[in-house]
């Protein structure tokens, strides 16, 4: 049974994973200190973020152990996503039953593949006994001032999003087994919409400077909202006919689940944002530097809360907002 720093030097030294000073010009130093040494360049400020993923509620168990990897390091890069940063390096706290290296091989690869997908290298961390959870925190870097904040929602501004919101709930349903009889392409985009989600990094790094409030979705596109309109202190107005939904949602759901999933399942990691009406040609300018599909889904008022209007215009109800730990 190896060692913690052998399990280290093996599985997390990786090319690849481990940050490099002489690659990443903003890491003085890596994994092998008692601390990691950050650079941040002048006119910069860091951004950090924290997200513990637990076995057996951000993941099925037994789930392949190189989805949780990717899953885990894009949903703390999300959060950077959110604010406009630049991924700059991530560190990992890693609690394991036993140190299974069939398993650390698979789990170490996945992270590194999504670690070098992203520019976002391993700087240190810290492995322990116990039940299964991946504790990763994200730093970044945003040009000072211009970070995207929760509170910049304004009467009379869009509300846009990101993406089709809604994949990862019909994909949790999938895993869960309520999603019978599907081929093999059907399966693979389930599979990725849940493991290996797209953090929508080039899209916020282009809407700095255009949107005025931003916000990811990660606990679902409703009650992510109603925090972004909280924390601005205005009312959100969506339009249930405007919210983009995908094809595959639509094929194996009826209209009321469907509407379910896009607007209270979460895992999405969707990009929620507002932006002046004045800047609408810019934002969809700005998503398509980025590549990246984005919807106007609604305005924003005086008030507070959000309201979910039908083709009639009459608020809709939902059974829960979306996904919270502690209710």
């Amino acid at each position: 049974m190896p060692a913690e720093l052998d399990i280290v030097a093996r599985f997390f030294e990786r090319v690849g994973l481990a940050a490099d000073p002489a690659l990443h010009r903003n890491i003085r130093l890596g994994i092998g200190d008692d601390c990691a040494i950050v650079h941040v360049p002048r006119g910069k400020e860091l951004a950090i973020s924290m997200d513990v993923l637990v076995e057996g509620v951000h993941f099925p168990t037994g789930a392949p152990a190189d989805g949780v990897a990717q899953r885990a390091l894009a949903a703390n890069l999300s959060d950077l996503a959110a604010m406009g940063a630049s991924p700059l390096c991530f560190t990992l706290g890693l609690t394991l039953p036993a140190p299974d290296e069939a398993w650390l091989e698979c789990f170490s690869r996945g992270l590194a593949r999504s670690a070098e997908r992203y520019g976002c290298p391993l700087a240190g961390g810290n492995l322990a006994r116990g039940p299964l959870q991946i504790a990763i925190q994200v730093q970044g870097l945003v040009p000072r001032g211009k970070a995207l904040l929760r509170s910049g929602a304004r009467p009379g501004h869009e509300i846009w999003v990101s993406g089709e919101p809604g994949r990862a709930g019909l994909a949790l349903e999938w895993l869960q087994g309520r999603c019978p009889g599907l081929d093999t392409a059907q399966e693979q985009e389930l599979h990725e919409a849940f493991y290996d989600p797209t953090p929508r990094l080039a899209l916020a790094e282009a809407l700095r400077g255009i949107a005025s409030a931003a916000q990811d979705i990660s606990d679902g596109l409703l009650i992510d909202l109603s925090r972004l309109a909280a924390r601005s202190g205005v009312k959100a107005s969506v339009e249930i006919a405007a919210i983009p939904l995908s094809g595959l949602l639509t094929r194996l759901r009826g209209s009321s689940d469907v509407f379910r999933l896009a607007m209270t399942a979460g895992d999405d990691y969707e990009l929620l944002f507002t932006a002046p009406k004045s800047r609408h040609r810019a934002v969809l300018a700005a998503a398509d530097q980025a590549g990246t599909r984005v919807s106007c889904i609604g305005q924003v008022a005086k008030g507070e809360g959000v309201d979910v209007l039908d083709l009639s215009g009459r608020p809709l109800a939902f059974e829960a907002a979306g996904f919270e730990h502690f209710r």
